[in-house]
């Protein structure tokens, strides 16, 4: 066994009575949280310390840099996990716990129900440590689907004290009575900085289009490439973007002139994480990617990579020639979801719910504008039928003493 790594980072000096560790496993939960942590700061009521971990910590650090919200802590494990859920979940409880007692929070919030968020949650209700569930309503009915984070997500619901959800009920198990709609912080993020995705994914998120993600940096799929612009002709509501080192190859060059293609060489973390969200279904040579999929709502195909069959799993490995078959059939059945429009106030909500937690405000929610139109009508325009009858009134009390004062 190598020797410990210390935790990465620089912490705060601490300046509230109460902190909250938001702890991340993978760039779909750090997509959830960073917005929080910068919720969590904007108020300045608790302190909020982002943590990095999972399989890949450092894979995790990028992604809060990338966000613009630097990783706190960057819990480092002490060897390559290994690949089974055992290992992996084994090693990441032990660095936890040891984390939890260094710094003693008063609670942790952790997303979804990947393995970091289920290790987080049940080390912090060993140590009497309040659990937040974020996005604890997204969830589905089938135990092993999606596997194994639906699981996860039902465990974390029985111990956890504070349940923030997307809105609707919850399908599976019951998630508790506190339980309090957020949204979906993943609104939040900045918007992509390029125009042309900016417009891409607003076109998506209203139902016009439908977006094939495809990131390829590998010679052997130069077969997937040559079929998109069939997939063009053939459905007329897609649109595909491009990226990886395929992306410079000539087999490229008919889709950077479809008016319905993009196509670019690097695509910029945040902006990545973006699309993925929005697209219909991601077709990539990257294992890790795919992985990240399945935990930002997308369906994901693997070209050409290895595949260890589990029930319910949403990650297909799919021989070069045959993706295009599959990603058409995933387009076939993929409904067109018009998103609710955000109000950008998602991550505000999960503030002031935490601080109702704690006490620090009397509402678990955000109070709504009073609008000059619902403000009650000044007594000055009061009718002349009510001002009539408030004089009459004046006129027979005129010589009993007041008991109010003016």
């Amino acid at each position: 066994m190598t020797q410990m790594e210390p935790p990465l980072g620089s912490l705060p000096v601490q300046d509230h009575d109460h902190d909250v560790l938001l702890i991340a496993g993978s760039r779909p939960e750090v997509a959830r949280l960073a917005p929080v942590a910068t919720a969590f700061n904007d108020a300045d009521r608790i302190r909020a310390l982002t943590v990095a971990t999972g399989a890949d910590p450092m894979g995790v650090h990028e992604a809060f840099e990338a966000l613009g919200v630097p990783a706190d802590v960057t819990l480092l494990l002490r060897e390559p996990p290994g690949t089974h859920p055992a290992a992996i979940g084994a090693m990441l409880m032990t660095r936890i716990d040891e984390l939890l007692v260094d710094l003693d929070p008063s609670a942790v919030m952790v997303y979804g129900g990947g393995m970091t968020a289920a290790m987080a949650a049940q080390v912090a209700f060993w140590r009497q440590i309040p659990v937040v569930h974020l996005q604890a309503g997204v969830a589905s009915d089938d135990l092993l689907c999606p596997f194994p984070q639906e699981a996860n997500r039902r465990i974390i619901g029985q111990l956890a004290s504070l349940f923030l959800t997307t809105g609707g009920a919850a399908l599976g198990s019951p998630i508790g009575p506190n339980a309090i709609p957020v949204g979906d912080t993943m609104a939040a993020n900045p918007q992509p900085a390029d125009l042309r995705f900016a417009r891409l994914v607003r076109r998506v998120r209203a139902g016009d289009s439908k977006l094939v993600l495809v990131g390829l940096d590998r010679a052997d799929s130069l077969g997937v490439l040559a079929g998109l612009p069939d997939l063009l002709e053939r459905e007329s509501d897609v649109e595909i973007v491009v990226y990886g080192e395929l992306a410079a190859h000539g087999a490229a060059a008919p889709l950077a002139q479809h008016d319905r293609a993009f196509v670019a060489r690097t695509l910029p973390l945040a902006e990545l994480v973006g699309l993925i969200a929005a697209a219909t279904v991601l077709v990539s040579d990257d294992p890790e990617l795919v992985t990240d999929a399945p935990g930002l709502g997308t369906p994901a195909v693997l070209v050409d990579g290895p595949h260890i069959a589990q029930p319910g799993d949403s990650i297909r490995s799919i021989l070069s020639p045959r993706v295009m078959t599959t990603v058409r059939q995933v387009l076939a059945v993929a409904p067109k979801v018009v998103d609710e429009p955000s109000d950008g106030k998602e991550a505000v909500r999960v503030e002031q719910a935490v601080a109702w937690m704690f006490g620090l405000t009397p509402s678990p929610v955000l109070a709504e504008p009073v609008l000059p139109e619902q403000s009650p009508a000044p007594a000055a325009e009061a009718t002349p039928a009510v001002a009539a009858s408030a004089d009459d009134d004046a006129d027979d009390t005129a010589d009993e003493p007041s008991t109010t004062e003016a």
